[in-house]
């Protein structure tokens, strides 16, 4: 079978060439990427292992029947996209031609002898290009099985799996049969009567005489249109359910619609040799004059108790010795990874590690972890509850995917307004997972548990892209809560920033930690809707990925408010420890090696790009680590004794989407059991804790173990 397609690839490319002028291979290339897309976008995900795109074919089975519906679904896209890009292909090879005026040069004899042999060993080109679709389709779905079969060999079996591809063909299948069998008459019946209406005589040549063909090709469209409407009907009603679209679909049905789009826009503007990118640029600059082309998020009423000073926060309910978290960023990885820490050391040490524990200061995905163990120290049965690090590790692409797929692609398709974008959608799954409607409730609902010290202070850091400083979006105020002045003109909180016409509002805390985790590409920048203030948010990484200049600035204020108070020994804290969660494996720089060769023009217009991501790595390491170094050297000579301890994941293949696979998640659950320098970290917390009591027990229920 492969070596038919090299056959028949080879011949289409020799045609083509064989053209007296090359305006019709240009029209091709649409459609020809479409196909090219189905064949290299697997190869690149899966045996490239891009980390950003293999969770896309981790396909489970249904969760209730346990059926291979997603598969079935995504080869059934596939079927539709090869459809589609072949019918694209026969349509404009058939009338080409004459739209674009050009002489039709017939191709070599041994060229048609080898169309005359396939076509004849087929039966029709019809037959043909239908084994071609097939094919096509199969050999995508394949890397599916593949990839969802290597993941859990008992729980996904293989036999299903084929079963669900094969249904999917089968489907496939049937429909363009009934089609041709049925549809193709009527068809032909009504291209003989219409192909003289003035709508179709406008368009000029190449329409009127291939009327039929247009007919069918719109048929085809109709069809897939209909696909694509009705998955994403079924994903906006599963948003934050069980199961919804698989992520691998959404890719699919991109292509598919911009294909069309774009093949019915190619072939018109082909008369006149207009490039579709230049229709594109203009049509986009338009679209981005209206209000609605940006992405926006709502607020709510923010709750009437302030934001506790760090120094309340510090020694809330007797605290003698505290612990405070900086968590690194870093996708699913860095959520999982921060829950998993978080969680483990509350099952090591309990009621101990809660009340010592004041401040987790996180970024991007740290963010979504630390969020969903706070939260789950608010819960009335924790015993019951979905443990942080089965919330923070379960996936959210499927939801990312849809949201790019339909919401996304058709705002930017439609001039008309569309509220909801892939953002939205990644929320909803996001308290989808961790089974908790507090998460869609006012950040602001948690100051005053955190004022008394029944929960920790929770900063999340965004960055705003028109000012290139940190937005902190907490429960503790860092900005403006002593008579100081404001660390910098470019730290905003979000009390400041969320004011409109003098009233106070908020953000829910999933909304936080999104604004916190929002990475190009995966979730758009986004301003709040309704704001004296209207900046654009973006990944806290951005500015710092470790959280350590907010940590160092908090504590920092903290100890200051606490020396001015003037207090015992006996009232204050005299130990903190500084935990740093990093769910990649610690940076290192090794020193510059001797030049490979000499540095041209290219050289020259490439290294500030280079040099601008090596100095984002280099000196966000070198800054996490001073900052610290000169906070403890600060503190030492005042009598307080600042130590640090390290929890850091050693898994290099880390995804950068929000997908988990269930080896992945292996990994990180033994990481924290077996390896040795996690060992180390967990003992030297407990004993900072058996040295350095927190003060006075507080009453918190017991928590389940990892896993429940």
């Amino acid at each position: 079978m492969k070596v038919l397609l090299f056959v028949m690839a080879a011949a289409l490319v020799l045609s083509v060439a064989e053209l007296a002028h090359l305006q019709l291979l240009t029209s091709l290339w649409i459609p020809l990427t479409m196909l090219l897309f189905l064949v290299a976008f697997p190869l690149f995900a899966v045996v490239g292992e891009s980390s950003l795109f293999w969770g896309l074919f981790d396909l489970d089975l249904s969760p209730r029947l346990r059926l291979p519906i997603r598969h079935y679904v995504s080869t059934l896209s596939a079927f539709a996209v090869a459809g589609s890009a072949v019918s694209l292909v026969d349509l404009i090879l058939r009338s080409g031609p004459d739209r674009m005026a050009i002489p039709k040069v017939a191709a070599f004899a041994w060229t048609s002898g080898i169309y005359d042999i396939l076509v004849h060993l087929f039966g029709s080109l019809f037959v043909l290009l239908l084994v071609v679709v097939n094919t096509i389709s199969a050999y995508f779905a394949t890397f599916a099985i593949a990839t969802s079969w290597n993941q859990d060999k008992g729980r996904r079996p293989l036999a299903k799996l084929i079963v669900g591809v094969l249904l999917g063909l089968l489907t496939g299948t049937a429909t363009v049969l009934a089609i041709h069998t049925f549809a193709t008459p009527a068809v032909m019946r009504i291209a003989d009567t219409t192909k003289y209406l003035p709508l179709v005589v406008w368009l000029g040549p190449g329409y009127a005489d291939h009327w039929a063909g247009h007919l069918g090709a719109m048929l085809a469209c109709l069809g897939a249109l209909v696909l694509y409407g009705a998955l994403g009907l079924y994903g906006r009603w599963a948003l934050g359910k069980a199961s919804t679209v698989a992520a691998l679909v959404a890719p699919l049905m991109v292509v598919l619609v911009l294909g069309w789009v774009g093949s019915a826009m190619q072939f018109y503007l082909s008369r006149w040799h207009i490039p579709l990118l230049l229709v594109v640029a203009v049509l986009g600059w338009i679209n981005n004059m209206f209000p609605w082309a940006d992405h926006t998020y709502d607020l709510l009423i923010r709750n009437s108790t302030p934001a506790a000073p760090p120094h309340k926060v510090l020694t809330a309910d007797g605290r003698r010795s505290a612990i405070l978290v900086a968590s690194a960023g870093g996708g699913i990885q860095a959520a999982a990874w921060t829950a998993m820490v978080l969680e483990g050391l509350h099952k090591d040490l309990g009621r101990r590690f809660d009340q010592a524990l004041c401040l987790l200061s996180s970024i991007s995905g740290g963010s979504m972890g630390s969020a969903c163990y706070v939260d789950w120290l608010t819960r009335d049965a924790p015993a019951t509850a979905i443990g942080p690090f089965c919330a923070a590790s379960a996936s959210s692409l499927d939801e990312v995917a849809w949201g790019l797929a339909w919401p996304d692609l058709l705002r930017v398709l439609l001039p008309f307004p569309i509220r909801m974008d892939r953002a939205e959608a990644m929320e909803r799954a996001w308290v989808g997972n961790a089974g908790s409607k507090s998460l869609n409730e006012a950040l602001s609902n948690w100051n005053s548990p955190t004022a008394d010290g029944r929960l920790p202070a929770l900063v999340m850091n965004s960055t705003m892209v028109e000012v290139g400083g940190p937005l902190l979006l907490g429960t503790s105020d860092v900005n403006g809560a002593t008579d100081r002045e404001r660390v910098s003109n470019c730290w905003w909180d979000g009390d400041e920033l969320h004011v409109f016409h003098g009233s106070a509002l908020d953000i829910p805390v999933v909304r936080g930690a999104r604004l916190s985790a929002t990475f190009p590409f995966v979730t758009p920048a986004a301003r709040p809707v309704k704001a004296d203030h209207e900046p654009h948010m973006m990944d806290g990484g951005f500015y710092d990925n470790y959280g350590m200049g907010t940590l160092t600035e908090w504590i920092d204020q903290a100890l200051e408010e606490q020396a001015s108070k003037k207090s015992s020994d006996n009232e204050q804290v005299q130990r903190v420890l500084v935990l740093q969660i990093n769910g990649f494996p610690p940076a290192t720089f090794d020193p510059p090696k001797p030049p490979a060769g000499r540095g041209g023009w290219f050289l020259q217009l490439t290294d500030p790009i280079r040099i601008l991501v090596s100095v984002r790595t280099a000196g966000q390491v070198s800054h996490r680590d001073v900052e610290l170094a000169l906070l403890q050297d600060k503190w030492r000579g005042r009598g307080i004794q600042i130590d640090h301890v390290n929890f850091e994941l050693e898994k290099d293949d880390a995804p950068l989407s929000w997908h988990l696979m269930p080896k992945q998640k292996e990994d990180i659950v033994n990481a924290w059991n077996s390896d040795t320098r996690v060992r180390q970290a967990r003992d030297q917390v407990a004993r900072f804790l058996d040295e350095c009591p927190p003060g006075r027990a507080i009453a918190h229920a017991e928590k389940p173990d990892i896993g429940q």
